[in-house]
This record gives C-alpha cells, structure tokens and sequence, in this order.
C-alpha cells in the first residue's frame, strides 16, 4: 500500500520541504582508519574522483584513475588485498598490457555474472585537457588486465561527472536474445565540456572475459525518458539503489552555477529518477549543501528499512553561508530514506585509535569514492559476519590538499533510534579501533534539525547565476577570491621557485658590482658576477617551465559555463602574469644588453681616439704634470702665434749645451728602472719660455713628527698675477743671442706667448692652491653616483617588474597554496630587500639611486674634490683636472721632485734637445772664476723675483715665479 502511495507521490514530481526524522531506526555506524594499517610496493596516491571497486572473489579493491594532486588525470591501477591490506599492481598475462586512457570523474561500478564476468566497469571520465570521454572498459579481476568493451548501436555523448552506475545487489538479468547474463549500468546527466546535460541512459553489459576469451564483452546503450526535466548539476554525489524490484538513481549536492565550482555554489537540492516507473523526485536537502559529496547505499541486510536508505557522505560546504551545528567535522552522516524523502542527521562513532584517545573522524573533502559491500571488507570472518562495510578513499580537502586516506563506514548488525541507543553489540562501552572491531561502544548522536541558512544571502541555484552575485566565503562581505580555472601544482611550485631564484641573482650581481669603498672591479667580485649570471639562467629555465605548465594544464572546474575553446589567459591572473613575465625576463635582459653594448661602444671610441693620435702622453696638452696614473695618456702640440703648430716652427740654430741632469731619478715612481723621461723641452722652449716655473722640494733627510703648521702655504702666498714676458729683460741671455735671426724669432715667441696660453712648460704653481702640496685622493672616484638615465630606467623597470611578481606569487600561494609556502615565500622576500638596503647603506653598488640617497641620508664627510685654479692669461685649466704638482704623501726618499710641466717633443727634436736643454748650448761658467761666478749669481738673483720660504719641519721650498 505504501510503495503505491510513494508511486502517486512520484508522478505528481513535486519538490518536497526539508524535513528531518529524529527517530529513524538505522544501523550503529562507526569511522576506522585504515591508512595507517596499510603497507606494500604500490600504493595508491593522493587522488580525487578516482573510479572504485571490490570483487569479493578475489578480496581485492580497485582504484582507477582519478586526478593527481598536480592536476593531471590518471591512468593507473592500484589494488588493495584486503586480507593482506597490501597494495600492489596488476599482473597483466602477456599481450594483454592495454589500458584505458587518462580519465576522472567517470561512471564505474561492478560486473559480476556468475562465471562469465568478474570485473569493474568504467565508463566515460574527463580526459586530459579537459577532453571529454565516452568509452566503455572492463577490468578483470581474475587475471588483472584491461579490455575495451564493444558498444553497439547509438551512445550518449561523451561526459564527465554524471550520476549513476550500478547497485551490485541487483541479480543479472538473462536475456534470450544476448548471450549470457546482463547487468545495467545507468548514467544520469553530466557535463560535455561545452553543455549541461540531464538525459538518462542505460547500459546493458553482457558476454564473457577471461584471459583467454578477453575480446568478447559487449554493450549497448538504451536511452530512457523521464516525466519532467532531470536537474542539471555537476560535482555532485550520485549513486544507484535496487529497492524492492525497482531501480533508482540519487544524486545530491553539487553546483549548477556557472561561475564557480567551490562550496559557495552548492545546491541545496537531491533527485531520485525511480528508473522504471520513469518518475523522479526532487527534494530539498537537509543536511548543508555539499560540494561533491559521496553516496553509498545502506548494504546493510538485518532489516528491509535499510534497503532504501542511502548514505550522503563527506563533501564540503561553504560554512559562511551555512551552518551544520558542527556535524561535517564530526563525521557526519546524512541518510536518505528514498521510500519517504526523508533525512535523517547521525554522527558516528569515530577511531580511537591505539591509544585510546579522542575518536578521529575523516576530514571534509570533495570527489572521495565509495562502495559498500553487505558484509564487512576487512577484519576476521566473524567481524565480517556482523557488519557491512563502505570504504572510502581520496579526495581533496577543503584547503586543497589531494588524499590518499582510507576510512571505513562500518554499520553493524543491529538496530538504533534517538530513545534506543544501547543495542546487543555495545557491551560495556568501551569502543574499539582497528579492522577486528566488533561494535562494542558504538553509539550514535542524532542531530535533531536540518542545516540553517546563515544571514549571507546564498546562492539562488540559477545557472545564469554570476559571481557578482555570490557571497564572500569569509564572510566579509568582498567578493571571493575562488576562481573556477586551475592549473597543475607544477605550475604552482615552478612559478615562484623562479621568482624565488631572481631575487638572490639580482643580489649577487649588486654585491660583484664596483662599490664606493672599492670602486674598481675585483677579481673575485667576477666570481660573484658569473654566479649571478648562472643563477638568472636557472631562474629563467624554471620560469619557462612554470610557463609552460601553466598553459598546457590550465583546467575550468566549474565545468558549465559555455566558452570559448581556449582556456588560456582568461583570468586577470594569467594576463597579469604573462605582462610580468614577459617583462621581468624578456624586456629587462634586453635592456641589460642594449645598456652593456652601449658602454662597450663608449669605450671602444676611447681607445680608438687614443691609439689615433700619436705617441702616448708625447703630445699631452695638458698644463698640468704628467703623472704616473696616467702613463697611457695622449695629447696634441700648442699652435704658435702665426696659427701652425709649434713642432712645425722654423729649427734654430744648433747651440752647444752641457746636457743637464735627467729628470728620472726624481720620478715619483721609486721602484722603475730604465725607464727613460720623455722630455717636455726643446730649443723651442728654451728661447720662449726662459722664465718656466721649474719647482723643486728639499726634503729633509731625518723622519720627523709632522706638525699641522707643516702643511701651511702662507709663506707661499704671491698675491702678483704672472705676466707674459714683454721686454729684452725677460728673455733668458743665458743663450747665445748673436745667431741671426734669433732675437727676431725670441721676441717673435714673446708676442706669442702674450697672445696663447703657456705651454705646459710655462704652468705656475699658485699659491692660493693646495694642489701643489696636498696629494690627490680623488675623492669623486669613491663617492656614489646616479647611474645614467638610460640605466636608471631600467633599474626602475627591473625592480617594479620584480616586486609586482613577488606580490602576485604571494597572492597566488594565498589564494590557492599551502600557508607554508607562502609563509616561506613572504620571509625570503622580505631578507631579499631588506639585504638591498644594507648593500646600498654600505655603498653597493657604487652607482644606484638607493645609494646616492643613502649617502645623502647619512651625510658623511667625503673629501671634497680639489679644486682647481683660476684660468690665467699664461695657460688654460687642465682638462683632467691636473692642473698643478701634488703633494708627496708617502715617503720615498731624501729628496722628492715632480715633475715639471711639459710640452710635446717630437722626433726631429730628440737630437736637439735632452731633458729640457739644448745641447748645443754652451755654459761657459767654467771659464768664469769663483768672484766672477759670485758677482753673476748675485745679478741674475737680483733681477729674478727670488722666494726662499722656510716652513716648519726644516722643509725648504724654492719658487720661481715669473717677473711681471
């Protein structure tokens, strides 16, 4: 009488309230761990909507396929021996090694047919690349091999996720027309790829598998049609039940949101399609909205209530929209009475494991696979005698974490209500673990209302339902963060594992880089510079292959939504990343090379002028010395007054002359040998520039303590501003004069020299200067500088592009990694700028914007570059900055000279000219007696301007200046 009334309820196909029984008679039911229990070679890995089954023949369980944790299906075999608990792997006979392709989510369940069949049926799946499949394979227990099932006639389109499969507690039906017995497999609804579907088809096993025999297993589809429109919903739980003399198909939870697919978007609502009468019912749930839940039948034999009742397992749910009063985390069982539509909330006994502790529960997860079996699957032959089990494995928690656990939903033989909790098997209380346990102790709490609805408003189950609409899962009222496209954990590790290895790249190029306490480039700083060079290059190959994978394992989980064929930048994710990509390792090594080559050539053209000119520092223009740091240094000859250079003036006559003392031995290079002067003199010299400031220091031979008055240059002060020689007295009448035409060409050179700067053979020492006495540390080379602006643009890209990265990385690992990762990530970027900032407070590198304000910042003393003198009418600045004789700084000798200024000697002079005088010059002081000698000193010092200073520590200087 009742099933007739069920059966008038089923043809009216309304939707029934939520209710919930209190009372409902069901089974003592308890969790057990078995993952600790297990062992062997070949153990399943963590997978989600993996395919499973049990063959009791052979006492085996079979996992199949599934989606790896770096997001890829799966196309291998894992079986457990439940005697054993040992995993391994199918021992295929020869020639028979054929296997289905990759696949999760597909319909699966068993084929038992006395002796023809002993196998698991798969059926369907989503392949790789979000391929859609729609073929049929059978693996035989016995003999652990793959074969393809011959389909005939017309098959459904290719799905995934669909409801259905089979209830092995339904007795194979013999058909007169097809040999051997039949079995059926059902399929309701699922998702192509592009459509929802919510059709329903029947599939008709039958024929004979053996190793010998493996090619003759067949089917064929038979599609049904139903009073009314079937849900469409995917990630939902589903399942097939054979109460009675009829078959029904269950499915509940899931999403029909086509925006996203995480718990925010589970439906609230279940179906039962009653498959003979054609009728289905649809039912509001009681228990909170799952998302991808699993369901298992109640296989359990002792009473015929438990026939129809089907157990809603696990799943995951959106705990900002609803509230469960705590029963998920608790384990908690949703059992569905399909005769009556009712629910009824149980939370089992859990594992206490060997310790006795707090009872464990399994942990919330979506796409776990269950079967049940009448009996128990594990334990002794009496514990398997008195209850009947449903084994769970796999899934993906709510964090995201892929599991490879095993429970088992152990429902005893016997029966409990609300008022009735003690029954026959729970003795004295004390509750049991492991795979012997027996019930005793196992109670059960009912939960006595259905899940509430929290103050969020939740989704309304529109498939033309968008994410604007969809509440935050925090709760905080923003927008949530969860995104229906997913790439493999390969991209999710490879991505910031390259970020991760530019930043200490780029900080080991700053640390080989020129600093300003040493700015010239060490040879072991080329060490640090190489290293950084490998590290980028290993950045850069892992950067590719994050790439790469992103591209080739991006994945739409929502699965409804019609799109375009092209998954790829689709999120503001992927464009962002792929701009930032392309910037920080394309963009920037280019800029880095056009900004090497750029320098390169600006160098090159240097060296070019240098190698062009001449001789080196032989044709130097400079007024200044020519020192010892600059030994490569070139220069050019003076032009004379009638505009021709002066190494292209007429010859003068031949003058003999004693050779005076070569300048070498004062060189302020101790240490050379044989290393001849090049002379800044000749003939020409000598007639035009008689006066020339030849200085020279006497030293005093005893080391003394030096005193601050030593370095005093008031004695040297001469306020007179030189002038160019401009009457006879100012010529040098040392030389012989009576040469013809030499008083026309001296006074000629006069005029000339009033008219052009002094060769550097006429520079002055000036008094107000310190350039003459104190040496140059050539402070400017150790101070921080901006780079150019070229290299400051790029300075500033690079390191947007690589703080924008850090910071989608973050974002990334926040939103969808592990809190370790991103934990780890956070401290290693933090060290990497804060490492950056102690490089540029030390002055590395030398040329950066951070350092320069650094050193602004902390406005330490630097020696100030020395200045130069004045421009007088006797000779232009130096060009280098040398424009007088630098103070001795070390010691290196008794006596210590710089040397003069000079002027080009060019080669047809050498044979005139050594060292500043004319050998053809003739001293005739040795034909002079003492007093004569005595009485022309006095005349010469009388009409020379003659300064004789002595400063403090018995240092005596000797300065020439010109008269004006």
């Amino acid at each position: 009488m009742h099933r007739f009334l069920f059966s008038l309820i089923l043809c009216s196909s309304t939707v029934r309230a939520q209710s919930i029984s209190t009372n409902t008679p069901i089974p003592p039911l308890q969790w057990i761990n078995l993952t600790n229990l297990l062992s062997g070679p070949n153990p399943a890995p963590p997978l989600k909507d993996a395919s499973i089954g049990y063959d009791d023949a052979s006492r085996t369980l079979l996992i199949f396929g599934g989606e790896s944790a770096q997001g890829f299906p799966q196309s291998q075999t894992f079986l457990l021996n439940l005697d054993t608990l040992i995993w391994s792997a199918p021992n295929s006979p020869t020639g028979l090694s054929d296997r289905p392709q990759a696949r999760s989510a597909a319909i699966s369940g068993g084929d038992y047919a006395a002796n023809y069949r002993h196998a698991h049926i798969v059926i369907g799946g989503k392949g790789s690349n979000n391929q859609s499949l729609s073929d049929v394979w059978a693996f035989d227990y016995i003999s652990q091999f793959w074969t393809q099932v011959d389909v005939r006639g017309q098959a459904p389109s290719a799905r995934w996720g669909a409801a259905g499969g089979i209830d092995t507690r339904t007795s194979p039906i013999q058909d007169p027309v097809i040999i051997g017995p039949n079995n059926t497999f059902y399929q309701a609804g699922g998702f192509d790829g592009k459509n929802i579907l919510s059709d329903i088809w029947r599939l008709n096993v039958s024929g004979t598998l053996s190793a010998n025999n493996p090619s003759s297993v067949s089917a064929s589809w038979e599609k049904l049609s139903i009073q009314g429109t079937l849900p469409a919903k995917v990630n939902l739980g589903g399942t097939v039940v054979f109460q009675g003399s009829q078959q029904h198909i269950i499915a509940a939870g899931g999403c029909t949101s086509t925006s996203l697919s995480n718990s925010s978007c589970a439906d609230p609502s279940a179906y039962v399609v009653n498959v003979d009468t054609r009728n289905q019912l649809s039912l509001q749930s009681c228990p909170a909205p799952r998302f991808g839940p699993a369901l298992a039948p109640n296989a359990n034999t002792l009473s015929t209530s438990f026939g129809s009742q089907v157990f809603l397992l696990l799943g995951t749910f959106d705990k900002s929209l609803w509230d469960d009063q705590g029963g998920l985390d608790k384990g908690e069982v949703a059992i569905l009475d399909i005769n009556t539509g009712v629910w009824t909330r149980v939370i089992p006994a859990g594992d206490p494991g060997e310790d006795g502790g707090k009872p464990a529960f399994p942990a919330p997860r979506e796409g776990a696979a269950a079967v049940s079996f009448r009996t128990g699957l594990v334990g002794n032959t009496v514990t398997r005698g008195v209850s009947s089990d449903t084994i769970v494995f796999g899934g993906r928690d709510a964090s995201g974490n892929y599991l490879n656990d095993v429970w088992i939903l152990r429902a005893y033989n016997g029966t409990i209500t609300q008022s009735n909790q003690r029954w026959s098997g729970f003795k004295d209380g004390t509750l049991q673990t492991g795979v012997d346990a027996d019930g005793e102790g196992v109670t059960v709490q009912y939960m006595t209302k259905c899940a509430s609805s929290k103050s969020v408003p939740s989704q309304t189950g529109s498939p033309d339902a968008t994410s604007s609409n969809t509440p935050d899962p925090s709760g905080t009222g923003q927008p949530s963060l969860a995104s229906p496209y997913d790439t493999s954990v390969v991209h999710k590790i490879l991505a910031p594992v390259s970020v991760a290895l530019v930043l200490p790249a780029v900080f080991i190029y700053r640390l080989s880089t020129p600093s300003v306490v040493s700015p010239q480039l060490l040879e072991h700083r080329m060490a640090l510079f190489y290293l950084s060079v490998i590290v980028a290059f290993a950045a850069f190959g892992v950067g590719i292959g994050g790439l790469a994978s992103a591209f080739t394992s991006i994945s739409y989980s929502a699965s409804l939504v019609k799109r375009s064929g092209s998954l790829n930048l689709t999120t503001a994710h992927g464009r962002a990343g792929l701009a930032l990509f392309a910037g920080l390792y394309i963009l920037i090594p280019v800029l880095f090379v056009i900004s090497a080559c750029t320098r390169r050539r600006s160098q090159n053209s240097v060296v070019g002028e240098t190698s062009t000119t001449g001789r080196p520092r032989t044709n130097s223009n400079e007024t200044a010395e020519k020192l010892g740091p600059y030994p490569n240094r070139v220069g050019s000859p003076l032009p004379t007054s009638n505009g021709i250079l002066e190494d292209q003036a007429p010859s003068l006559p031949p003058e003999p002359r004693q050779p005076a003392r070569s300048w070498n031995s004062l060189s302020p290079w101790p240490l050379s040998r044989g290393a001849g002067r090049r002379s800044s003199e000749s003939a020409l010299d000598a007639a035009s520039s008689p006066s020339t400031l030849r200085s020279f220091e006497v030293t005093n031979r005893p080391t003394r303590v030096r005193h601050a008055s030593a370095n005093s240059l008031a004695a040297l002060s001469d306020p007179r501003v030189p002038q160019p020689q401009r009457n006879f007295s100012d010529m040098s009448w040392r030389r012989s004069i009576t040469t013809v035409g030499e008083i026309d060409y001296a006074l000629t050179q006069l005029q000339s020299r009033g008219r052009h700067p002094s060769t550097p053979g006429t520079a002055m020492l000036e008094s107000t200067s310190t350039r003459g006495l104190v040496v140059s540390n050539a402070a400017d080379l150790h101070a921080p500088r901006m780079p150019s602006t070229f290299d400051i643009v790029v300075h500033i890209l690079l390191h947007n592009f690589l703080l924008a990265l850090c910071v989608l990385s973050l974002f990334a690992l926040w939103v969808r990694g592990t809190t370790a990762g991103f934990a780890v990530f956070l401290i290693w970027t933090v060290i990497f700028y804060i490492g950056l900032f102690i490089l540029a407070w030390n002055g590395v590198p030398r040329e950066s914007i951070l350092t320069v304000i650094f050193g602004r910042l902390r406005a330490e003393p630097h020696a100030m570059p020395i200045p130069t003198s004045s421009p007088g009418p006797s000779r232009p600045l130096s060009d280098i900055g040398m424009d007088s004789i630098p103070f001795p700084s070390d010691s290196r000798g008794p006596y210590q000279h710089h040397q003069p200024p000079f002027r080009t000697a060019h080669d047809h002079e050498y044979p005139l000219s050594s060292h500043g005088h004319d050998m053809r010059e003739v001293d005739d002081d040795d034909d002079e007696d003492e007093e004569s000698r005595q009485r022309r000193i006095e005349e010469e010092m009388s009409r020379r301007d003659v300064s004789i200073v002595t400063v403090p520590r018995r240092k005596l200087f000797l300065t020439n200046p010109e008269i004006s």
